[in-house]
């Protein structure tokens, strides 16, 4: 199985995933970033909306490129 890393971009920086998770494709990672990034908008949301719009979690693939981003403004219409 792929391995996966889940990393947090903003304007605050760079959160990266260090161990990442074997997962069988594309759509399992997507999956689990979105679990991922909805508790961390559950833990800020008393943050103000222009800093949750400049928030990215970005899947990552082994070879270290992004295979998928995917903004904040879209994750919380998933939520909804």
């Amino acid at each position: 199985m792929p391995r996966y890393y889940i990393d947090i971009r903003s304007h605050f920086g760079t959160d990266e995933d260090p161990s990442g998770m074997d997962l069988p494709d594309i759509a399992a990672a997507r999956s689990e970033a979105l679990k991922v990034m909805q508790a961390l908008l559950r833990s800020w949301a008393t943050m103000q909306p222009d800093y949750s719009d400049d928030i990215f979690i970005e899947i990552v693939g082994e070879d270290l490129r992004p295979v998928l981003i995917i903004p904040c403004s879209d994750i919380k219409t998933v939520d909804r």
